[in-house]
């Protein structure tokens, strides 16, 4: 569907008049677009189709494009309304005219739509505010009309000139090769060669404003703003007496197209838009009060389908002149919601929410009249079902189940809520089976009559469609929830095995499922895809050769069989017709609902009658011919715009080139490429886009969105690739496949120059690499000696050292050994010295008594054990072995040292004092106080130095 802010559909439902049969009736509806839809001023002057159907529309903000997806437009450097356009196919230039300008807008490479101006060709002409009203092409020249001037652009020479005519210049037209004009003052002239000759020179054609020109079989049909539509022939005018300029003389026409070779479009400033045949009858009539936009037709065209786009004074609007289907809409008479639509024996039966409405008919749907409808008796409440079976109407509703007749109501059952209904036969015998709110109700065909027989037994439950395979099962479809699958027993009285259908018999979910047959198979519609019941599996399955034939109409939720070899699928908004054989499945025709129309909730309807199928909406309906002779002609697939390196949504990346000599390549920075495809489509019926890229992924992809027409693709890695696209359109028709072939290169360091560049960066880094590793090894060596050296000096020290420290233990042992050794002789002479001068004072108390020999004798044993002289050698000895140098550092510094000071000095550094010194060199303390004073003295030290500090220092 396309986007519109308001799209009014209308059916033509005022038009009394007839036209012979060998003219085509119109089945027409309007799309209108306003300017909040297009984002561009109210006003369009004129209309243009270029050689893909892309319109152009004459805007008062420029030049308003639309591709039938996207509107795009184009300001004029002077932002300055076109009043006018013409596309010359062989150039593929669309030119346009505007306030003291006119020139051409022509695609760059890139496809984007540039202005080249051809007013600055002019050589000394001056504009007088002019505005270019009209173009027309002749033979190799452009013809751009202002009031005043009329401007000649030559194609081959690129020339440009100015033609004065004489008087007031009108429109141009243009018939059978040959161009018209009307020259205020002088006529209605014919231009050619730049030459502006007079034709008709009556006072009509002196004063007329002239604003277009038709051909017909009577001559030149001319239009006039104030009179209508007069006959031009023989240099001769006449008004033309026919049933339309009755109406047109005073409507102010001001524009028009020939509409095949049987009838014009006239647009009129007062009046809207009109269709008249060849003689002058008017066939349809859409105005503001039928729901165009409003009165006032600025311009128009055909599109390359035949249909019609008029520029408003206040929007556009599209018409289609071709549509097979009719609608009838009737918003105060209609019921609000329709469920069903059945014409049977002379009479229409309109199924509602509300009862049955139904009056005598036999005209065509869109002639019915809601106001001559009424309610039948005894039928109220919801219409679930109005079907003919085997020639009789059948009415399947909240009050049971009736059989309508010549407007009457009969009911077969009174029991409550018939949902839907079947005819089965078995051993000739016909049997009606019903679905209600609660259990199944049969009826058995006894002398030509429904007769209600039994309610069946061993089911119960609301039910909503019911179906009969071609092997007796009955399946059975619940409103909400669930399918189920029952056997009846041979007399149908009781259910002999029920099987429930869900999530574990394959089906993608249990709700909103509706059961039907297509050609005896049964079809389950689930609002994503439909599936079908498999037999060898006794499972529900994808029916994928349905759902790849239908494409988006998988989705539909109901099925409606209109033959043998027909069905309807019905989606949300839309429906398919679909030719179904043993041996294939085809489309014979789509429809698209207009947005202004819906369903009825949750109830997607087609009634099946012989003439047409009628879709069933709310406040109306509409018809759908059973067989469509409808041929739309699809506007090639084409690439618009290519751009590269587009990532995120604030990058607008580069355009490319929609076209190349040579492949395009690109470098591996710029992997993300971007495609935007079209093919014009006007109608209401969506197309379907898909694309894929050859050698990346080969399987057909759809957009985001089934109709988007932007692919973007991100990080392609590098390689030769095709981007291919095609469109599918509703009737299931597939475009042509348009393609863009395109190289991503490889990244530097992959291609044949970043090989090289590497290979050669490898030699001059290895080659550095060994020098570095030399020198590296060189210093690694270095480091490892001398770590070597000092490792080996390291470890001398550390011998050394340790040796020092052994050396040192040992010192300091024979240190302490001599320092007790010391002390041992000087307590050993302190003890044999006491024990001296008791036996002297022990001998002296005894007076005699003691012998004195004795005492003598003892007195030798005691001073025996005195300290001898080689006692102190022996410790002099032991010290000086003990303090190695010290005697040698005393010598050296003071030579005049007797060995007596010497051994004063030894033990002074063993840290004795003088009483300790006396007892060990047997003297008295004084002496060694004398001593100690002598050593100072050759020692020279000062008085305030000590001595004993003095000689721990060696």
């Amino acid at each position: 569907m396309k986007p519109a802010n308001l799209i009014l559909l209308l059916f033509l439902l005022f038009q009394t008049t007839f036209i012979s049969a060998i003219e085509k009736p119109f089945g027409i509806f309007v799309i209108n677009h306003d300017r909040s839809e297009y984002q561009a001023m109210s006003q369009n002057w004129a209309v243009a189709f270029d050689e893909l159907g892309r319109a152009y529309f004459g805007n008062s903000g420029g030049v308003l494009e639309y591709n039938g997806k996207d509107w795009v437009l184009h300001q004029h450097r002077s932002k300055s309304a076109i009043r006018s356009l013409l596309f010359d196919e062989q150039s593929q230039r669309l030119y346009s005219g505007c306030y003291e300008d006119f020139g051409y807008w022509k695609r760059d490479s890139l496809g984007v739509l540039n202005y080249y101006s051809l007013a600055e060709k002019l050589n000394d002409y001056k504009f007088s505010s002019e505005r270019i009203w009209s173009i027309v092409k002749s033979g190799k020249e452009i013809l751009f009309q202002s009031f005043p001037t009329l401007f000649i652009y030559n194609t081959e020479t690129e020339e440009v000139k100015s033609v004065v005519p004489g008087g007031e210049l009108m429109f141009l037209g243009k018939i059978n090769g040959t161009v018209y004009s009307r020259v205020s003052g002088r006529g209605i002239c014919k231009i050619e060669a730049g030459e502006i000759k007079v034709i008709a020179d009556s006072d009509f054609a002196k004063n007329a404003t002239i604003r277009f020109y038709l051909p017909n079989e009577r001559g030149i049909i001319v239009g006039d703003g104030k009179s209508g539509l007069h006959i031009l022939k023989d240099g001769k005018t006449k008004k033309w007496n026919c049933e339309a300029n009755e109406v047109l003389s005073s409507k102010d026409v001001n524009s028009a197209v020939s509409i095949g070779d049987t009838a014009y479009a006239v647009g009129t400033l007062l009046g809207g838009l009109y269709i008249i045949n060849h003689d002058g009858k008017i066939l349809s009539h859409i105005d503001r009060q039928s729901k165009l936009e409003n009165n006032t037709v600025l311009g128009m065209a055909l599109d390359h389908s035949g249909d019609l786009w008029l520029g408003m004074d206040n929007g556009l609007s599209y018409v289609d002149l071709n549509s097979t289907i009719e609608y009838k809409i009737d918003m105060d008479n209609a019921p609000s919601a329709i469920y069903s639509v059945i014409k049977h024996n002379g009479y229409i039966y309109i199924g509602t929410n509300n009862g049955v409405l139904c009056s005598k008919f036999d005209k065509d749907y869109a002639d019915l009249d809601f106001r001559e409808l009424s309610l039948l008796e005894g039928i109220t409440g919801h219409i679930w079902k109005l079907e003919i079976l085997r020639g009789e109407l059948l009415c399947g509703s909240n009050n049971g189940i009736f059989k309508l007749d010549q407007g009457n109501a009969y009911p077969l059952s009174t029991a409550i809520g018939g949902t839907d209904f079947e005819i089965i036969e078995k051993n000739g015998q016909e049997w009606l089976i019903e679905s209600t709110y609660f259990k199944i109700r049969m009826f058995k065909r006894e002398n030509n009559q429904w007769v209600f027989s039994h309610f069946v037994d061993g089911f119960e439950g609301a039910c909503r469609f019911i179906e009969v395979d071609h092997a007796g099962y009955v399946w059975i479809s619940h409103e909400i929830k669930g399918l189920n699958r029952l056997k009846l027993s041979d007399d149908f009285r009781k259910v002999v095995s029920n099987k429930y259908f869900g999530l574990e018999s394959g089906l993608p979910t249990e709700y909103q499922l509706n059961v039907f047959t297509v050609n005896n198979r049964v079809v389950v519609t689930t609002g994503e895809e439909i599936y079908t019941y498999d037999d060898l599996t006794d499972r529900m399955l994808p029916f994928n050769k349905l759902n790849n034939t239908l494409g988006r109409f998988k989705k539909a939720v109901n099925i409606v069989n209109a033959d043998q070899d027909h069905f309807w699928a019905i989606a949300d908004n839309e429906a398919v017709y679909m030719k179904n054989t043993a041996d294939s499945m085809s489309f014979v025709s789509a429809f698209t609902l207009d947005k202004q129309f819906s369903f009825p909730d949750k109830y997607q309807n087609i009634s099946i009658n012989k003439d047409a199928s009628v879709l069933c909406l709310e406040n109306g309906f509409a018809i759908l011919p059973n067989e469509s002779n409808d041929v739309y002609k699809h506007q090639p697939l084409v690439i618009t715009q290519v751009v590269k390196g587009k990532k995120g949504v604030d990058n607008k990346g580069i355009l490319l080139p929609l076209h190349n000599n040579k492949v395009l390549e690109l470098k591996n920075r710029d992997n993300s490429l971007e495609f935007t495809i079209n093919s014009v489509n006007y109608g209401p019926n969506d197309v379907t886009y898909q694309y894929r890229i050859v050698n990346l992924y080969d399987d057909w992809i759809e957009g985001e969105t089934e109709t988007e027409n932007v692919n973007t693709i991100n990080d392609i890695p590098h390689g030769e690739y095709v981007y291919q696209a095609r469109a599918v359109f509703s009737d299931g028709s597939r475009s042509n496949v348009v393609e863009y072939p395109f190289v991503i290169l490889p990244p530097w360091f992959a291609s044949k120059t970043g090989v090289v560049v590497i290979i050669l960066s490898l030699v001059v880094c290895v080659g550095l690499l060994i020098v570095f590793n030399k020198r590296i090894l060189e210093k690694q060596t270095y480091i490892i000696e001398k770590k070597h050296t000092d490792q080996h000096k390291k470890n001398e020290s550390t011998i050394e050292q340790l040796q020092n420290d052994v050396l040192q233990k040992e010192l300091e042992n024979l240190q302490g050994k001599l320092t007790v050794s010391a002390n041992a002789l000087v307590e050993k002479d302190r003890s044999i010295n006491t024990i001296k001068r008791e036996l002297e004072v022990m001998f002296q108390k005894l007076e005699g008594r003691f012998p004195h020999r004795d005492y003598d004798k003892i007195l030798k044993v005691i001073n025996g054990q005195l300290t001898q002289k080689k006692d102190m050698l022996d410790f002099e000895q032991h010290f000086a072995a003990s303090q190695s140098g010290f005697y040698d550092g005393l010598r050296q510094n003071y030579p005049n040292l007797t060995p007596a000071d010497l051994r004063l000095c030894s033990l002074l550094k063993m840290n004795m004092n003088s009483k300790e010194i006396s007892i060990l060199l047997g003297i008295t303390v004084r002496s060694v106080e004398v001593s100690r004073y002598r050593l100072r003295k050759k020692m020279e030290l000062e008085p305030d130095e000590n001595l004993t500090k003095v000689i721990m220092r060696y």
